[in-house]
Order: C-alpha cells, then structure tokens, then sequence
C-alpha cells in the first residue's frame, strides 16, 4: 500500500514538472465570507486569491489555473457551496477542488456531509481540510509559523496534487488546441 502511494506520488510530480511555472499556482474562491480561504492561500503559498463568490460577480479569471473553491463543514456553509457549485459550473468553469475546511474539532454534521456528496461528481476532488487549532490563535501574517499535524498536512498535499492534475489536463488541451 505504502508503494502504491510512493509511486502516485512520484507521477504526481512528474505532471508538476512537466508544467509551466504558471500552471503550478492555483486560484483560490471562498464560497462565503470566513471559509478559510486566505488562511488556505498562505498554507499553499499561491498569491491567488478571488475573495468571496458573489452572485452579481461578472467572471471567474483564473488565466488557466486550477480553481479551488472553499468552504466550511457546517450545514450552512454546505447549502452555500453547492449554490456556488452550481452557478460556477454553468459558466464553464473547472473546478479543480472544493476544500471543506474544518469549522471546528468535532465530526462534520450529516446535512452538511450529504449536501457536498450532491455536488462531489461535479468537482474534481473534494478535500476535506481537518481542524488545526493553532490556526484559530494566530493573526494571518503568521499562518505559515502554525505546525500543521499530519492530516492537516496531507489535505494540502491532495489538494496540491489534484491541482497539478488539473492544470496537466489543461494543458494538454491547449497544446493540442494550438496544434
């Protein structure tokens, strides 16, 4: 299993390094005010970061990255990811990843596990970002001085690589588009 996992992992980089330097940042979009979006853009280290979805918002540029839309685990913040889903996918928009950040210690609540399954099919993966309790103490400016625990740790790793894949179909395309 252990090999298994070495040589997804080798692959992975392998799409990474086949990238353009572009290719390799991800846009960030919080599917409401609080989701943990910027917290998220610092931990991944990309500059790119849209704010809050609005439903009056014109267009999502992300210039060929990944979009990454991200949300809470609670019921509320659920209902408010799967509206964004949907309006994000009616205009063409990849989503590379919906991170669900961790509101807090506890298991995530069933209303809102069973709305983001309705939408899972329409993202390409779907994170779950654990709670990391050093991230509620600290000002912004000082996220990335947080240890993060190992789950914490391989939720960004998922969500890097799931990008990378992301944006190597992309490219691949635009290549044989260019063609």
């Amino acid at each position: 299993m252990a090999r298994k996992r070495a040589d997804r992992g080798a692959a992975e980089l392998d799409h990474a390094a086949a990238l353009p330097e572009w290719a390799k940042e991800m846009v960030l979009l919080g599917c409401h005010g609080g989701a943990g979006t910027t917290t998220l853009r610092i931990l991944l280290k990309t500059p790119w970061e849209l704010g809050a979805y609005s439903v009056d918002r014109s267009e999502i540029a992300t210039f060929g990255r990944p979009l990454v839309l991200v949300t809470r685990d609670n019921a509320a913040a659920a209902a408010r990811a799967a509206d964004v889903v949907n309006n994000v996918a009616a205009r063409g928009v990849g989503i590379a990843v919906l991170a669900v950040v961790a509101d807090g210690s506890g298991p995530e609540p069933a209303e809102a596990s069973t709305r983001l399954r309705l939408v899972e099919e329409r993202v390409g993966r779907l994170v779950r970002v654990p709670f990391v309790a050093g991230l509620r103490f600290v000002d912004v400016s000082e996220v990335d001085r947080v240890r993060m625990h190992k789950k914490a740790q391989q939720a960004l790793t998922e969500i890097t690589q799931a990008c990378y894949r992301a944006a190597a179909g992309d490219v691949l395309v635009r290549n044989a588009e260019e063609s």
